[in-house]
């Protein structure tokens, strides 16, 4: 996928896109300029991708296998656990960075396939400062895991992810959006087998003039299944955050069980945040809720804080802290709740 296809994306289902003018936000996109590595996590593999290639020499596969990353730019990359499902113990990094060399536009098509009962737990680190389109499709077989997590630090990044679960497969995402010019991470979740489960949490910090859209489409297409999603943003000055979530149910889902809820936190009486949680249902005997709140700090807890000793600012972050807090308890990942917590602190400095 490309910037073009998404443009024409955008005009067709202008439903889809009604807070997000992409034409517009890319106008003032960010230009190349090199990115530095992020520090690794400790005990992962990483898989190291500059400007949308994958660099074997810049990576660090540790006890997995090199042969499970199978691929190249231009006809895109496959990340397949078959089997290889046993060795792969060790949590899997991979990072997107740029150089100054970096075209305007990079597009990424990624391809992750886990095979029956397999595992895998992925961290997607984004880095890049030019428009990045990412194209990512997603297939757990019978009774597989996937722990998925994502952070996006800023810079123009496009991502469309269609993810298959079959039956008794279970999906975990969490995406951190730092900044977004723009941003739009879009999920699209088929539950097709009985007792399949997936749970989409995640967070975006925007301040400026930055814009993050997180849209997500969950359909239960088998009985017994379950999803969960859970979306808190922070806004200050004039940023703009978007959550689009949506619950369809077929038929045949008997036994569904659903939950949907974007929280938002307002620093500035400039910023916007547009919701639209959904519910679809065509069956009968279901549980499924959606919510959503905006709103600013609340003024009696600043002033508890303020009243024993804390500065205004250290109070605002305490508060901060707490709301997004709450989200990364999660993430299943000790490491990554480290790593998130550190981001949100570097965002409030």
């Amino acid at each position: 996928m490309s910037v073009a296809t998404l443009l024409q994306r955008s005009r067709r289902d202008r439903e889809d896109w009604k807070y997000t003018d992409l034409e517009a936000l890319l106008a003032s996109a960010p230009q190349a300029r090199k990115q530095s590595m992020p520090a690794p996590v400790e005990g992962q593999a990483r898989l190291v991708f500059v400007n949308g290639i994958f660099e074997n020499k810049k990576s660090q596969f540790g006890a997995i296998p090199s042969c499970i990353l199978m691929g190249e730019a231009e006809t895109g990359y496959k990340l397949t656990l078959g089997e290889h499902t046993c060795l792969v113990a060790q949590p899997v990094e991979m990072v997107f960075i740029t150089d100054d060399k970096a075209p305007a536009e990079i597009d990424v098509k990624l391809s992750i396939d886990i095979g029956a009962n397999g595992r895998l737990t992925l961290l997607e680190r984004h880095q890049g400062a030019v428009v990045t389109v990412l194209d990512t499709d997603i297939h757990l077989h019978a009774h597989a895991k996937f722990v998925h997590g994502k952070i996006v630090s800023g810079g123009a990044h496009l991502a469309t992810s269609a993810v298959t679960v079959e039956g008794g497969a279970y999906y975990n995402n969490f995406a951190l959006i730092r900044g977004g010019q723009p941003a739009r991470n879009e999920i699209e979740v088929n539950l097709v087998g009985p007792e399949a489960q997936a749970t989409l949490n995640g967070a975006m910090l925007l301040r400026g003039t930055e814009h993050a859209d997180t849209t997500t489409r969950i359909t239960h297409k088998a009985p017994q299944c379950a999803s969960r999603q859970i979306y808190k943003t922070v806004l200050a000055d004039k940023a703009r955050g978007v959550f689009q979530g949506k619950i369809i149910v077929a038929p045949d889902a008997q036994k569904t069980d659903g939950y949907q809820l974007s929280r938002a936190l307002l620093l500035s009486d400039q910023a916007e945040m547009d919701a639209k949680p959904e519910l679809e249902i065509y069956a009968d005997d279901v549980k499924c809720s959606h919510g959503s709140a905006i709103g600013d700090l609340d003024e009696d807890a600043m002033f508890y804080l303020r009243a024993r000793g804390l500065s205004e600012n250290e109070a605002r972050a305490l508060l901060i802290e707490a709301f997004i807090g709450e989200s990364f308890d999660e993430v299943p990942v000790e490491e990554w709740r480290a790593l998130f917590r550190a981001e949100m602190e570097g965002w409030q400095q």
